[in-house]
């Protein structure tokens, strides 16, 4: 290790100030960030967090040595959204019976998998040491990770879980500081669009860990039924699973800040028994499109692969190191307004 890592200080979201980076042990730096939902092609928001983080990857690795820093980033295999475009794009096959749902769930996410792999290729991003994918983190593992079903379980005997209606849900009631990411006060926070209020919760804030599959949906055998994760137990398994109960940095976009990061924390806290998840917690900020929210409605939706491959935006293709050039003028958590205008002073 090289003195420079003295002078290395992170923005910690968790605490809304900039600290000196002493990380846990300085012989395996350990860093968590969250990956695509492989059920469409990424778009430009989304290589915002890839460029961001292999930046910093990059700066551990040069700071600590290439043998000493471990990047897991994951992919999200399993989802409502893979499944409804599943059927979207296979539902003749799957209801002729020529083709099982899980083979069109997988015909899906491996293609999309496969796309987000060679565009972020093209953007210069190293691969990270380990990608693991959800599904593969569901039951428990004959090498004995750490799995969302196990860690639900734990959730449940420990007091912070309870079975309702067929799913299980997280009793945010039983955190005393839950919302200590988000800075948002239980008895503040009021039911919204990110959260779904049901008759059956104790909380409006409690959230899923657990929920029932129909027949005809993907689903794991389990204490309470064929069934399916919630979205935020799967990273609180891949992250423990190859970093530990503590790590030393979290990332991912700013948008992941509540609810996902929030329950990752409180679903990892409780089940472990640790006062933090990950002692620093980095977001980068949003992205526009030409001064605008970038939108399929408004017409200004683009996806990493139309950028390189078509002359959809600016009426031409860019090259991969222009685009990453773009998205590392802005500082990465300001908003970064993504134009025809800004590519052209990248290149």
């Amino acid at each position: 290790m090289s003195d420079a890592s003295q002078g290395l200080r992170l923005y910690n979201t968790l605490t809304r100030t900039k600290e000196d980076f002493v990380p846990i042990d300085p012989d395996n730096v350990r860093m968590y960030v969250c990956g695509p939902t492989v059920y469409d092609f990424a778009h430009i928001g989304n290589a915002r967090p890839v460029i961001v983080f292999d930046v910093l990857f990059r700066l551990l690795r040069h700071v600590y040595g290439q043998a000493h820093v471990t990047y897991v980033r994951n992919i999200t295999d399993v989802d409502d959204k893979i499944n409804a475009r599943a059927l979207r794009d296979f539902g003749g096959e799957i209801a002729s019976g020529t083709l099982s749902l899980n083979e069109a769930i997988r015909r899906v996410t491996e293609k999309t998998a496969d796309q987000f792999h060679r565009d972020v290729a093209v953007l210069g991003c190293l691969e990270p040491t380990v990608e693991p994918r959800a599904t593969e983190f569901v039951e428990p593992r004959a090498d004995g990770k750490v799995d969302m079903i196990t860690l639900i379980q734990s959730l449940i005997e420990r007091g912070h879980a309870y079975v309702a209606a067929g799913e299980v849900l997280f009793d945010t009631a039983s955190m005393p500081d839950y919302g200590q990411l988000s800075k948002r006060n239980l008895d503040e926070q009021q039911a919204g669009a990110r959260v779904a209020v049901d008759a059956h919760k104790k909380n409006p804030g409690d959230f899923v860990l657990w929920k029932l599959s129909s027949p005809e949906e993907p689903g794991w055998n389990s204490p309470w039924g064929r069934g399916r994760p919630g979205w935020h137990i799967e990273c609180s398994a891949m992250s423990a699973a190859y970093l530990g109960e503590v790590f030393d940095i979290h990332g991912g976009g700013l948008d992941l800040i509540f609810p996902h990061h929030e329950n990752e924390i409180a679903q990892s806290r409780c089940a472990h028994g640790t006062d933090v998840m990950a002692n620093i917690w980095m977001h980068n900020g949003f992205l526009q499109v030409e001064g605008q929210k970038m939108s399929k409605s408004v017409g200004n939706f683009y996806s990493i692969n139309e950028l390189l491959e078509t002359e959809t935006f600016g009426a031409r293709k860019w090259p991969g190191e222009v685009l990453r050039l773009a998205m590392l003028m802005t500082h990465y958590r300001e908003p970064i307004d993504f134009s025809v205008r800004k590519l052209e002073e990248a290149e």
